[in-house]
């Protein structure tokens, strides 16, 4: 990914936090802003930003970023205010369209009766790391009975981002279906002129190395804690 195009993912995400469109390209700083509802650590390049009530911005002050992004690290931070920790999640993003598809003219579903029947396939965890529902834009790949094998979609996020979400049913994993639907889903928002963005826990290896055969390089992370109200 070239300068250019991390400009453009630093600008969705500081307006994501309410930063100026600037402070995710500031290499070597870190934004804060005070905010009471909401704990969230996002780095991105060389560049982080912390939202979150003064009293956590006060305690993170003194805190060096890789330590800030640990789950424990919050955690700890938070306790006292019931905090409930998600992530890391790491944020990856792809640049380019591929031309390899891995399967030679695959069946490939839009419509959300596949997405829906590809879901009630699928462990409950999975669904809802991918979430396909949440999204548009999909690409269900079927067999000749119409049996879902795995699906990919997108949404877009501050208008330039394209949120990306893939799912494969257990059964059929290392069958490279997750690769097709996942790369025509990124190439599709790639000709949309959006920058796709996937997440996932550092722990997911499968889903990492995926991510790196549709060609999407780890650029950063997001950990965010909920606050007891």
């Amino acid at each position: 990914m070239d300068s250019h195009q991390l400009d453009i993912v630093a600008l969705a995400w500081s307006r994501e936090l309410g930063l100026p469109d600037d402070a995710l390209r500031r290499t070597g700083t870190r934004t804060v802003r005070p905010d009471t509802d909401t704990v969230r650590f996002v780095r991105l390049g060389g560049a982080s930003a912390l939202v979150g009530p003064d009293w956590l911005l006060e305690r993170a002050a003194d805190v060096d970023d890789d330590t800030l992004a640990t789950r424990s690290t919050l955690l700890e931070l938070t306790k006292d205010h019931g905090g409930r920790c998600t992530g890391p999640r790491l944020l990856a993003y792809a640049s380019e369209v591929g031309d390899e598809i891995a399967a030679e003219n695959p069946l490939i579903s839009h419509v959300l009766p596949h997405v829906l029947a590809l879901q009630a396939l699928c462990p409950p965890d999975d669904v809802t790391e991918a979430d396909l529902t949440g999204r548009r834009n999909w690409f269900t790949v079927v067999d000749e009975n119409e049996r879902p094998l795995a699906g990919a979609g997108y949404s877009e996020w501050q208008g330039i981002v394209a949120r990306v979400g893939v799912l494969t049913v257990p059964a059929d994993r290392r069958h490279r279906h997750g690769s097709v639907v996942g790369r025509l889903c990124t190439n599709d928002a790639i000709d949309e002129g959006l920058i796709p963005q996937c997440s996932c826990d550092p722990d997911n290896t499968a889903a990492r190395r995926l991510a790196a055969r549709l060609g999407y390089e780890e650029l950063g992370s997001i950990t965010e804690v909920t606050l007891r109200a």
